[in-house]
């Protein structure tokens, strides 16, 4: 293999160099973005347009409040928000299906992730419509 930076490692030492920096710190490559909560929340959402209802909208971690709360917001150009208090009981108002319930109970049914710890879901990724 040619060594076309004389001063950096060759670059077959960047694997073995990538898997002891992961064994040695492996929490930092499977952090949240927020301490404790999970990455993404999907929830269905009450007619918030005013013509249709959306089915399984993904809210992401946004910021964490004073307070100790977590607010989570879609990505869409009106964003829709969602909050989860410090310990643990998601709330917003027009959501249909998560309002009042646990975030436990939402990452056992699959509707909750931390980008690093969730493994795919052969269930989950396929549409079942």
């Amino acid at each position: 293999m040619p060594d076309f930076f004389p001063r950096l490692p060759p670059v077959r030492l960047a694997l073995p160099f990538a898997a002891l920096l992961y064994a040695v710190f492996p929490s930092a490559a499977r952090a949240e973005i927020v301490l404790g909560m999970p990455d993404a929340i999907v929830c269905s959402v009450k007619d918030p347009t005013g013509t249709l209802p959306w089915e399984r909208l993904v809210f992401y971690v946004s910021a964490r409040t004073v307070d100790g709360r977590t607010l989570y917001k879609t990505l869409t150009s009106d964003p829709v928000v969602l909050l989860v208090s410090a310990d643990g009981v998601v709330s917003g108002g027009n959501l249909a299906d998560c309002d009042g319930r646990a975030v436990a109970s939402l990452v056992s049914e699959d509707k909750a992730f931390t980008f690093t710890h969730s493994p795919p879901n052969p269930t989950r990724d396929s549409d079942a419509r």
